[in-house]
């Protein structure tokens, strides 16, 4: 209707008949078209909600058989914002359609990476956000989130200063072998710091309850300075993922930045494919080697697999409490 409404103008003007019926009526369907464009992509959005499928049982899960991604809940409205760069690849555009969110394309490729996706639901939702598949979890929910964090394969958190995701990380520390955290940031550099600054605070007044080994992870693990920009005065810029951090086996941290500026490109899409290619992937390829090396627990100990029963159905209304 848009390209239809712009055709009847220029046609218009090229026979040299402009009249002022043609073009408004050009202009009304340039505005409907895009109008139901937009319409369409929130209808499309807010669907998939509708067919999400949730976990009824978190505790049924299978050991190492999922990727646990916590985040800060009020995260969750930022990243339900439209993600805007098409890919190439026509199974993923199928995939990932024009209305996916950042959320479905974060979780898209840590699926195809490492493995599905599961997430604690936002208490008292209606309806779940399509990305990660969902549970919910009554309001004593920390013993339930430090036993699937002992048994996911890997640990996606996103930073925040939240008490929720403060007492997550100090339980990944606490619980898991450092090669299975990997923290994801959205933020700028300001945010960032004061993330680290609550987490360094956080973990002094946990670091009390714990000896031993425990005490002595705790000890080891810090958080890495946000790199800089290898081109501080170009204005080229990534939205969303800024970066990630990953940890060595003695708790080494390596904040891997996406950097536009580091590669070069004729578009913005060209670009943001190359940081995909020489940024994001190998990252995630190094995580998953480390992955295949480490032990199932902290002092080397292995999880019996347990045979879960049917624990997923179709998304309807989300309402139950909780809270992180």
């Amino acid at each position: 209707m848009a390209l239809g409404g712009v055709n009847h103008i220029r046609t218009s003007v090229l026979f040299g008949e402009l009249r002022v019926e043609a073009v408004g009526t050009g202009v009304l369907m340039l505005v409907g078209g895009l109008a139901a464009v937009f319409a369409g992509v929130r209808m499309s959005r807010f669907g998939r909600r509708h067919t999400t499928r949730l976990i009824k049982d978190p505790s049924a899960l299978e050991p190492r058989s999922y990727v646990l991604y916590l985040r800060p809940f009020d995260l969750d409205d930022q990243l339900y914002g439209v993600k805007p760069t098409p890919s190439r690849n026509p199974v993923r555009r199928l995939w990932t359609p024009l209305s996916r969110t950042f959320e479905e394309d974060v979780v898209l490729t840590l699926r195809l990476k490492l493995g599905r996706v599961v997430a604690v639901g936002r208490p008292g939702e209606r309806l779940p956000l399509s990305g990660a598949r969902r549970f919910y979890l009554p309001t004593d929910w920390k013993p339930t989130v430090s036993g699937l964090i002992r048994e996911a394969r890997l640990v996606v958190l996103a930073t925040g200063t939240t008490e929720g995701t403060l007492w997550e990380l100090t339980e990944v520390v606490r619980l898991l072998p450092p090669e299975r955290l990997l923290l994801l940031v959205f933020t700028n550099a300001s945010d960032y710091d004061l993330f680290r600054r609550a987490a360094e605070a956080h973990f002094t007044i946990r670091a009390e309850e714990f000896e031993g080994q425990e005490a002595a992870r705790f000890a080891r693990f810090r958080l890495p300075d946000y790199p800089p920009l290898k081109n501080r005065d170009t204005r080229t810029s990534i939205v969303g993922t800024q970066g990630f951090i990953t940890f060595g086996p003695d708790w080494e941290p390596e904040f891997v930045r996406l950097d536009p500026t580091a590669v070069w490109a004729l578009s913005d899409l060209g670009r943001l494919r190359k940081v995909m290619r020489r940024q994001v992937n190998p990252t995630l390829h190094r995580v998953k080697h480390r992955l295949s090396q480490t032990p199932d627990a902290p002092n080397g100990g292995m999880i019996a697999p347990r045979t879960p029963p049917q624990s997923e159905s179709r998304g309807t209304d989300a309402t139950t409490s909780g809270a992180e």
